[in-house]
C-alpha cells in the first residue's frame, strides 16, 4: 500500500510537470499569434511559470518529507569538489558552441539571469528534490534504490524534453539523450553532496552561457529549426562525458554512502 502511494505521487507530480510545460508552449504560441515577439516579455512569462513549478516543488518536498534525500535539509554538504568537472565542462562546451552574441542592454542581462536562475530552481527542485526521492522511497531507500531513482529520474528528465518538440525527430531524440546524461550526473551528485542549492546555481550558470547568444533577439528569430542526423549525433557525443562522469560517481562514491531514510 505504501509503495502504491509513492507510485501515485510519482505519476501525479510527473503529470503536473508535463502540464506546466504544455502550458508554456501554449502561452508562447498565443503570444506569437498575437505578434508579441519581445524577448523580455517571453522570458518574463517563462520565468513566472518556472517560479510556480519551483515553489510547488519546494513545498511538495517539505510536505512529503523528502528534504533529506532531495538536498533541502541543513545537512553539511559533502564532496563539493565533484562539482568542479560538470561546471567547467558544460560551461566551456557551451562557450565553444556559442554563436555571436547580439547587442543587448543591462535589462536584458538581468532578465536572462533571473530566467536562468528560475530554470535551475524549477528543474532541480522538481526532478531532483521531488521525483528522485519519491522514486528512492518507492524502491526501498537503500543504495540500489538510490541508483534506480537516479536512472529513472534522469530518463523522466530526458523524456519531458519531448514536450516542446520543435527541433525535428533527430533533434528531439538528441535532447532526450543529453538531458538524460546530464540528469543522471546531477542526480548522482545530489545523492553524494546532499545539497540541491549548488546544483541549482550550476544549472543556472550553464543555461545562462547557453542562451547568451540569443539575448535580446525577438523570439520568432530564435525558434529552433530541425536538426539533421549528423548534428544530433554530435550533440549526444559531446555530452557523453556527463553520462560517464555520472556512472563514475555512482560506482566510486555512492557505495560509500549509508542508506538514507526519509
Amino acid at each position: 500500500m505504501k509503495n502504491k502511494s509513492f507510485l501515485n505521487q510519482i505519476l501525479f507530480f510527473t503529470l503536473f510537470i508535463a502540464i506546466i510545460l504544455v502550458a508554456n508552449n501554449f502561452i508562447k504560441e498565443f503570444l506569437l499569434r498575437n505578434h508579441i515577439t519581445s524577448y523580455n516579455i517571453h522570458l518574463g512569462v517563462k520565468t513566472l511559470s518556472n517560479c510556480i513549478l519551483g515553489l510547488v516543488s519546494f513545498f511538495t518536498a517539505r510536505k512529503l518529507n523528502l528534504s533529506t534525500i532531495g538536498g533541502l535539509s541543513n545537512v553539511k554538504p559533502k564532496k563539493l569538489w565533484l562539482l568542479i568537472f560538470p561546471t567547467l565542462f558544460l560551461v566551456l562546451l557551451n562557450v565553444l558552441l556559442m554563436d555571436l552574441v547580439p547587442n543587448y542592454n543591462s535589462l536584458n542581462v538581468f532578465i536572462l539571469t533571473i530566467y536562468c536562475l528560475s530554470i535551475g530552481i524549477s528543474e532541480e527542485l522538481s526532478v531532483r528534490s521531488v521525483l528522485l526521492p519519491l522514486l528512492s522511497n518507492y524502491f526501498g531507500n537503500d543504495r540500489t534504490a538510490q541508483i534506480k531513482a537516479i536512472v529513472i529520474s534522469a530518463l523522466l528528465f530526458g523524456l519531458l524534453h519531448l514536450i516542446k518538440f520543435d527541433k525535428g525527430i533527430y533533434g528531439e531524440l538528441s535532447q532526450v539523450f543529453f538531458a538524460t546524461f546530464i540528469g543522471l550526473m546531477f542526480g548522482a551528485l545530489l545523492i553524494v553532496t546532499k545539497r540541491i542549492y549548488p546544483l541549482i546555481i550550476i544549472h543556472a550558470l550553464i543555461d545562462f552561457v547557453a542562451k547568451l547568444d540569443s539575448i535580446n533577439l525577438p523570439v520568432k528569430e530564435v525558434v529552433s529549426i530541425s536538426m539533421d542526423l549528423e548534428n544530433s549525433l554530435l550533440s549526444v557525443l559531446l555530452t557523453l562525458p556527463c553520462l560517464l562522469y555520472g556512472i563514475y560517481i555512482i560506482k566510486k562514491h555512492i557505495h560509500l554512502e549509508k542508506a538514507i531514510s526519509k
